[in-house]
């Protein structure tokens, strides 16, 4: 008897977590993934060794349910080379079917702006636009803990006339 009681317990404490399992997959399941692209960057301060630059960050959720940033970390390519990498404290909410905007403190090395220096050639001087990749993990709340990206889009210089892609 004492050895069905414990075959019992084993078998509805595995029946538990497995019930529990498929509630946390539920949570997520189905909902698309956010969209999280480069609205904005802006010079910070610039010193010889390490730059910072403000890069406003819209985040859109094509969900049914709002959820709360609170943080992000990222990395950003500009024309397929590391340049900066980012890393913010935020309180945002991200409306259902909506989108919101935040702005994140990065830092490039000397190393990030002389690889930079070092793809721009010709009389034309510097480019009209660059391509960027930004690749990171938005910590939430409501969402499953952390939500990772990796997007590519183009930025276009001011005053050029490239078309944003």
């Amino acid at each position: 008897m004492r050895m069905a009681n414990r075959w019992t317990a084993w078998l509805a404490g595995v029946l538990v977590l497995v019930g529990l399992g498929g509630c946390a997959g539920g949570m997520m399941g189905g909902a698309e993934p956010v969209s999280v692209t480069v609205s904005d960057l802006r010079m910070g301060t610039a010193g010889v060794l390490e730059q910072q630059y403000f890069v406003t960050l819209r985040i859109q959720n094509p969900n049914d349910r709002e959820f709360a940033v609170k943080g992000v970390v990222f990395d950003l390519e500009l024309n397929d080379k590391s340049f900066a990498r980012g890393t913010a404290p935020t309180d945002a909410i991200v409306p259902r079917f909506g989108s919101t905007t935040v702005e994140v403190e990065t830092l490039s090395s000397l190393t990030g702006i002389l690889r930079q220096l070092g793809g721009v050639t010709g009389p034309e001087g510097l480019p009209k636009s660059f391509r960027y990749r930004i690749k990171g993990k938005l910590h939430t709340a409501g969402m499953g803990g952390t939500l990772p990206f990796d997007e590519r889009g183009e930025l276009s210089m001011p005053g050029s006339a490239a078309a944003p892609k």
